[in-house]
């Protein structure tokens, strides 16, 4: 019981009117008392009963805090309740007002201590697959503890705890799911397995279920794996994976062997995992590999892979020359993802090494030399009339030696320049300025280019009258710009003969420009097309009136 301060409730007093006398009336104080604090258990019944003072007055209750109790709020002294369902032991604070027939009101509160009384969970195991039963090797094998249940009327199963007690070492995808699958392993014999369920409902009352299941043997004791077919690109590093073949003993061996295609190199035949190059491919090609798994009692088995190789996308167009990386000031590892996509890591230079090569050339550049009539010459011949870039397939004009400057110089001096000056379908194309006649070149019709060309078309240069002033993209891919700060950026093994950087200096600076047959877009006039400087790669659009030099080029076939 809890007491609660009185309300006293003043009374005036009244004079009767006539007459000689009067009287005074002193009201009782009121009490009231709610009865003694319980101790119960939930859902159980228990009785309030409530006293007050002068008897002539009225009870009324209500709940103060906490669970909810059903009945509330009530009038009258005594109160026949039912504990509420709780999931913790828990205080009920029930108070009882009373007011008197003369206008008094008093309070009291009781306490009621209910005690939570969990029943504890069920734990059931069940196997819900395979359907069909007995499991065998390789079926997913699935245990729930769906059908666990929480006695307690409103009661939840909060968490699960599977434990393996014995059995194969099993890979399993949750211990703490309310069901569990795991993979039916390689066995050379039937073999019981004990596995715990726990679990824990909402009250955190804890209970636990074991049940045993046999896995049954099987009848291929070990089974290779090579892996799954494979589709690469020429160049990149292949790994045979054959660590996934199971067996019942601790240890095991592979051996590879190659069954079809271009012969590569294992880094090491006799572990289950290795590595090879993809070869250099022009189509797609299929490799075949087959894996011999060993177990320690010379069991084996074997199994296949196929690897099939898709051709490098390189381009018809050259790569750059780089085979260095640099960051801001020093060169660094082409690996650094600091510093990532350089060219020296990109394209056909990163795989150089690897390229199957026609001919001879720096990194992925690769040329054959031709004589008079287009015909291959070895590598290593010193007297050459053209380069073929077995890249691009363009052939490309080798100028001749010259001791002179023009015009006392031959047609193909290398030293000779000319004006920009070209023909089109349509005539004379715009912009073209002609260069006068033994000035520059030692023409005695004019030093502009397309006299030029029709010089070497006359002549059936190295088999061919289809000779022209290469395109801009044409005339930068036979750049190497790993020649950086050399006089020329060109491979003078195969493209000897080069002028001096300084014959046509710009303002005083090593200048070697060369001319290419597309026009810069300047306006209307037209009056520039686009130089490219050997001697540092360096563009321009430069004026069609000045000279520069020229190698020509040709498509063959055309």
């Amino acid at each position: 019981m809890r007491l609660v301060p009185l309300v006293v409730v003043a009374l005036t007093t009244l004079t009767a009117c006539g007459g000689g006398g009067s009287s005074d009336t002193t009201p009782i104080a009121a009490t009231v008392n709610a009865g003694a604090d319980q101790q119960i258990i939930e859902k159980s019944e228990f009785t309030l009963l409530a006293k007050g003072s002068p008897a002539d007055g009225t009870f009324t209750w209500q709940r103060v805090s906490g669970p909810v109790v059903e009945g509330f709020p009530a009038e009258g002294a005594e109160q026949t309740l039912t504990a509420p369902d709780i999931k913790r032991d828990s205080e009920l604070v029930l108070k009882v007002n009373y007011q008197t027939g003369d206008g008094q009101l008093v309070s009291d509160e009781v306490s009621i201590f209910i005690t939570s009384n969990n029943q504890l969970p069920v734990a059931v195991i069940t196997q819900t697959a395979p359907q069909e039963l007995p499991s065998k090797y390789n079926d997913t094998i699935v245990l729930s503890g769906e059908e666990s249940v929480d006695i307690d009327e409103n009661g939840s199963i909060d968490s699960y705890l599977w434990t393996q007690l014995s059995g194969p070492d099993l890979t399993v995808d949750s211990f703490n799911n309310q069901t569990i699958s795991f993979t039916h392993p390689l066995l050379e014999s039937n073999t019981p397995m004990t596995w715990r369920l726990t679990v824990t409902d909402d009250e955190g009352g804890s209970a636990s279920s074991e049940q045993s299941f046999t896995l049954n043997k099987t009848l291929e004791v070990i089974i290779a794996n090579a892996g799954e077919d494979q589709q690469v690109i020429e160049f990149d590093t292949v790994t045979l994976d054959a660590s996934n073949s199971e067996i019942v003993t601790a240890t095991k061996q592979c051996y590879w062997e190659q069954l079809t295609g271009e012969i590569v190199t294992l880094a090491n035949q006799n572990q289950c995992i290795t590595t090879f190059i993809a070869p250099d491919v022009d189509t797609d090609t299929e490799l075949s590999f087959e894996v011999t798994v060993t177990d320690s009692k010379s069991r084996s088995d074997t199994d296949t892979v196929v690897i099939g190789i898709s051709p490098k996308p390189l381009g018809l167009i050259n790569d750059t020359g780089m085979s260095d990386c640099y960051n801001n000031t020093q060169k660094i590892n082409c690996k650094s993802d600091n510093f990532p996509a350089q060219d020296a890591d990109l394209g056909r230079d990163s795989v150089a090494n690897q390229l199957d090569k026609v001919g001879q050339g720096d990194l992925a550049f690769d040329f054959t030399k031709l004589n008079e009539f287009a015909d291959e010459l070895p590598d290593d011949a010193v007297n050459f009339s053209c380069v073929r870039d077995n890249v691009t397939g363009l052939i490309w004009e080798v100028k001749a030696a010259s001791a002179t400057l023009p015009p006392a110089t031959t047609n193909r001096a290398a030293t000779n320049h000319y004006t920009w000056y070209l023909n089109s379908n349509n005539g004379v194309q715009t912009g073209s300025v002609q260069g006068a006649a033994n000035s520059t070149c030692p023409s005695n019709t004019a030093c502009g280019l397309q006299t030029y060309v029709n010089e070497v078309n006359a002549i059936d240069f190295c088999g061919g009258t289809n000779w022209r002033v290469p395109t801009y993209t044409e005339l930068l891919g036979i750049l190497d710009y790993a020649k950086q700060g050399e006089a020329s950026l060109l491979n003078s093994e195969f493209f000897p003969n080069q002028p001096s950087n300084i014959q046509l200096s710009d303002d005083g600076n090593p200048f070697m420009p060369y001319w290419t047959s597309q026009t810069a877009v300047d306006g209307t006039s037209l009056s520039q097309a686009y130089i490219i400087d050997m001697s540092s790669a360096n563009d321009l659009a430069y004026p069609k009136g000045k000279t520069a030099f020229v190698r020509l080029v040709r498509t063959p076939g055309e």
